[in-house]
């Protein structure tokens, strides 16, 4: 009986061996016949130029975060699907897009699907917003839908012709505020002591991890600047949607009583208001616009092209002799090579040294969106800048969301700054932070002892107390730096160095109120730097080169791979599985891995001053204010 028992078990194990093989083997199969499809399609699709057919909508699907340069390798692409995010959107490809098509007589008007923008930052919002304004000079009709809108989306869609909402939507306008969490507290009940090193009243960076609650000079410099980008934002879906002035200050104000009345109608609150001009479906909306193309509603199709087909079957290549090089500053400054969302200094200096050499470059714009980050890094970035200028080379300096702190040290080596009106910029001050565990040890009796052949040679260690010495030489280095700093601005902006300094001291500004102050030229966004640029390099007809990393071969083809697979619905469907199978795994789904984004991002920064405790930041620290 037990052999028999034994034999069938042994025989069940068996087959659920055999079947188990038999998926794993069909899965593979299946897998390697995917990226068999894709290898050839990116082989023989890539070189077909996409037809633009006649009267075509563009349709303009902004999705993810839209950034300055971002990546968008094919790499890039199967890294959001197995993050759980939207893939990034290219800000100048959404301005080139938009101003081909205003003069392309195949295109009749623009289509823009807003539900995925994750996020963007108040330029961004202000640059694409002009140029749709541009776009509808030209004749042409921009229409907007979404189930619903936030303030960020809100800011584009109340430029097109007509905006329209799912009638389960809403246009949520809340008004803007700055937010961080302060660790000070709880870094003193774990033995941590902080050491801060700063120069510049307002320079408030380091407080997050000293205090608990922001201190009264952050917020006053806090509410200065926000208070004129939430009057910009207002006044900007005021005047694009015909509103009164003060009209949606009122509707914040008033927003309980306006919704019940509308009894709970969130939709029906935007239409009462004129925020939209129609509660749709989305088939609703495309019928509208296959009557308007001459067709019949509910039976033949919308004619579109996407704007990455679009901009491949327009886009030309350069033809004249000179251009004007672009070189973007995206993310935290660092040390070292690019990194994912920062720029490295060595990174930078290659590609505008690649300018300065070349003798197409007449004129260099330098695209910064840049918080800031170490001090010598952005140094090294704005001699490289000098140095193009000693060629006789125009540099022009454009700031997108940001360009402060040490993105403001980067702008100081061009002969023309050009801040957005929306931009985060100034925060001219410098800071230092060096965290001690010393007491931490204490509190759990560890010691910590050994030998060294001076004082100094152990006075980095964040294991035992600070010396006078060394705290000293932190003090002096953040005050030299600082000086440097302001000296950089004055001859920069031909101002006294008592005049920076009564700007500086670590206030930050919009582009609008530091262009007042004479910290920047002129307000406009990235086309207005190229005009500048062909205008300061006498070449009208220079044409636009944006330089960046090169990639090898290899890499070129596995991104070009798997950018081709991740376009594919169905392959795009099993990672998506897959990636939400592994954050599941971890306790985690997409959505709650996303919001550790913040403090992860805090404690990296701190354990980076832990390893680097002589490092000086041109840093303001700061986030998107929505």
């Amino acid at each position: 009986m037990g052999t028999i028992m034994l034999g069938f078990i042994r025989g069940v194990l068996k087959s659920a061996w055999t079947i188990l093989d038999f998926t794993r083997r069909a899965l593979a199969n299946v897998l390697l016949l995917v990226i068999a499809g894709v290898l050839v399609g990116v082989i023989f699709l890539e070189e077909r130029t996409p037809d633009v057919p006649a009267r075509s909508i563009l349709t303009i699907d902004l999705a993810g975060e839209i950034v300055e340069h971002g990546d968008f390798s094919g790499s890039g692409a199967i890294g959001s699907v197995f993050s759980g995010s939207e893939p990034q959107t290219r800000l100048r490809d959404v301005l080139a897009g938009l101003n081909i098509a205003a003069t392309d007589p195949s295109i009749e008007g623009v289509l823009m699907r807003l539900d995925d923008l994750e996020g963007a930052g108040l330029a961004t919002l202000r640059e694409i917003g002009a140029q749709m304004d541009r776009f509808k000079s030209a004749g042409k009709r921009i229409t907007v839908w979404a189930t619903g809108y936030n303030q960020q989306q809100y800011a584009i869609a109340a430029h097109a012709s007509e905006v329209y909402v799912h009638p389960m939507g809403q246009v949520l306008l809340k008004g803007i505020s700055t937010n961080r969490l302060y660790w000070g507290e709880t870094l003193r009940r774990l033995g941590v002591t902080v050491h801060v090193f700063k120069a510049g009243d307002y320079k408030s960076s380091p407080e997050s991890f000293v205090l608990k609650a922001p201190s009264r000079e952050s917020l006053e410099a806090d509410r200065f600047w926000i208070k004129d980008a939430w009057s910009q934002y207002a006044n900007a879906i005021e005047s694009a949607r015909g509103l009164m002035p003060g009209a949606v200050d009122a509707l914040i104000g008033d927003y309980p009583a306006r919704l019940a009345k509308a009894k709970g109608d969130m939709s029906r609150v935007a239409l009462n208001e004129s925020l939209v001009d129609g509660v749709t479906t989305l088939d609703e909306t495309q019928d509208m616009l296959v009557e308007r193309q001459g067709g019949r509603k509910g039976v033949d199709a919308l004619r579109t092209v996407s704007l990455s087909d679009y901009l491949a079957a327009r886009v030309k290549a350069p033809s004249s002799d000179k251009r004007i090089a672009v070189v973007t500053i995206e993310g935290e400054i660092k040390d070292g090579a690019d990194a994912p969302g920062m720029t490295g200094a060595r990174s930078a200096v290659q590609l505008i040294r690649e300018a300065r050499s070349s003798e197409q470059t007449a004129a260099l714009v330098v695209r910064i969106d840049s918080p800031g980050g170490s001090a010598v890094a952005s140094e090294l970035i704005r001699r490289e800048l000098e140095l193009v200028r000693k060629a006789g080379k125009p540099v022009v300096a454009s700031m997108g969301d940001y360009a402060a702190s040490g993105g403001y040290w980067i702008a100081t080596a061009a002969d023309r700054i050009i801040a957005d009106p929306m931009s985060i910029t100034g925060s001219i001050g410098v800071f230092g932070i060096v965290p001690r565990f010393d007491k931490t040890l204490a509190m759990v009796d560890i010691g910590t002892g050994g030998a060294s052949t001076s004082w100094l040679a152990s006075a980095e260690s964040p294991l035992q107390d600070m010396s006078p010495g060394f705290e000293k030489m932190m003090q002096l280095s953040v005050a030299r730096t600082y000086r440097d700093f302001v000296r950089l601005v004055a001859q920069g902006r031909h101002m006294s160095e008592k005049r920076v300094t009564d700007l500086a001291q670590g206030r930050v500004y919009t582009g609008r109120q530091a262009q007042e102050r004479g910290l920047a030229d002129s307000l406009g966004g990235v086309t207005e730097a190229v005009e500048e640029a062909r205008r300061l390099a006498k070449a009208p007809g220079a044409d636009l080169m944006w330089l960046e990393k090169k990639e090898g071969r290899l890499s070129m083809l596995f991104n070009g791979l798997f950018g081709g697979l991740a376009k594919i619905p169905a392959a795009q469907s099993l990672l998506h599985a897959l990636a939400g199978e592994r954050l599941m795994l971890r306790g985690l789904d997409p959505g709650t891995a996303a919001l550790l984004t913040g403090p992860a991002a805090e404690a990296a920064r701190f354990a980076q001053m832990v390893r680097e405790p002589e490092s000086l930041y041109a840093h303001c620290l700061c986030s998107r204010p929505f």
